[in-house]
C-alpha cells in the first residue's frame, strides 16, 4: 500500500483527500467544504472572486409572482418615497406652485449669477408649477425609481438623483435663454431613467418601457415651455453615475468603492461648477422644467 501524498501547502504533512475543483492533494487543515465536496483554500478564494452578487429588485423572489427586473414590479423605496415627500410638501408650501413665490424662492435663473443664489441650482429641483407638472414627474420616479434604488443602493441611488438634478439645472442655466427661469425635478428624474438603461442593460433586464418613456418625453420638451436642456443635462449626468456606481459597487474592499464613488460624485460637481461659472447673467421669464 503506497503512502499518502503530501499536502500541496503542507509538504511535512500526508494528504487527506484530493481538491474536488483541482485536484491538488491536501491535508486535514486546508481541507473547506464546498457545494460540489472538498476544496483547497486557493480554489475557494478564486471562485469567491469569481462571484458577484446582483441584488435581486424587490418583491422578486420565489412565490412574489413578479418577474425580476420589471420596471413597476418594486415596492415603493424608502429614498424614492422620501423624495416623492419632499416634492410634494413643497409644491404645497409654495401656493401650489404660485409662479411669483417659485421665482422669488427658488426658481433657477440667470439672476443667480448677480446675486450669488447659487442655492437655486439645487432648490429649483423641488419645485413645481401646477398639480400636472408634479403629477407627471412623480408618477414617473415612482415608476423607475425604486428599481434602480434596489440595484445601486440608498446612498448611491440619492447621490444619482441629486447629482443628475444639478446637471439638469446647469444645462439650463447654460444654453436656456437669457430671460428663462426653471422649475422642476424633471433633470433628476431623466438622470434616474438614463441610469436605468444603464443598469437594465448590463442586467438584461426589460428596456423597452424606460426608453419609450425617455422619447416621449424628449418629443414633449422640444415643444412649447418645457425645457429639454434641463432633460438631456440630467439624462447624460444619470448615465455617466450610473456606468461609475456600477463599477465602483463591484470592487474590493468596500472602502475602496465608496472611496471611488465618493470621488466620481465629487469631480462630477466640480465640472458642473466650474462650466457654470463661465455663463453672464440675464433677466428671467418663467419655463417649466
Amino acid at each position: 500500500m503506497s503512502a499518502a501524498p503530501p499536502c500541496v501547502n503542507h509538504p511535512d504533512r500526508p494528504a487527506s483527500a484530493a481538491c474536488a475543483h483541482c485536484d491538488k492533494p491536501i491535508c486535514t487543515e486546508c481541507m473547506q467544504q464546498a457545494p460540489v465536496g472538498w476544496q483547497c483554500p486557493e480554489c475557494i478564494a478564486a471562485g469567491a472572486k469569481r462571484t458577484r452578487v446582483i441584488r435581486p429588485f424587490a418583491g422578486s423572489g420565489p412565490g412574489s409572482g413578479s418577474r425580476t427586473g420589471i420596471v413597476g414590479s418594486t415596492n415603493p423605496t424608502p429614498v424614492v418615497l422620501g423624495l416623492v415627500a419632499v416634492n410634494v410638501v413643497v409644491f404645497v408650501v409654495s401656493g401650489f406652485g404660485k409662479a411669483s413665490v417659485v421665482d422669488r424662492f427658488g426658481g433657477l435663473s440667470h439672476q443667480v449669477h448677480q446675486s450669488d443664489q447659487y442655492y437655486r441650482f439645487f432648490t429649483s429641483m423641488f419645485l413645481h408649477l401646477n398639480v400636472l407638472h408634479i403629477a407627471s414627474n412623480m408618477i414617473t420616479l415612482l415608476i423607475v425609481g425604486p428599481a434602480v434604488e434596489v440595484m445601486l443602493g440608498r446612498a448611491r441611488f440619492l447621490s444619482l438623483y441629486l447629482v443628475a438634478g444639478l446637471g439638469g439645472s446647469a444645462a439650463s442655466y447654460l444654453f436656456s435663454p437669457g430671460n428663462s427661469v426653471g422649475a422642476g425635478a424633471s433633470g433628476a428624474i431623466f438622470g434616474v431613467m438614463g441610469a436605468y438603461v444603464v443598469l437594465a442593460h448590463k442586467r438584461r433586464y426589460p428596456l423597452a418601457p424606460v426608453l419609450a418613456l425617455i422619447v416621449i418625453n424628449l418629443v414633449i420638451g422640444f415643444s412649447g415651455s418645457i425645457d429639454w436642456r434641463d432633460h438631456l443635462g440630467g439624462l447624460v449626468v444619470g448615465v455617466v453615475l450610473a456606468l461609475a456606481y456600477d463599477y465602483t459597487a463591484n470592487l474590493r474592499p468596500a472602502s475602496r468603492s465608496v472611496g471611488l464613488t465618493v470621488g466620481v460624485t465629487v469631480a462630477v460637481l466640480a465640472v458642473l461648477v466650474v462650466v457654470v461659472a463661465a455663463v453672464p447673467p440675464g433677466h428671467p421669464y418663467l419655463q417649466f422644467g
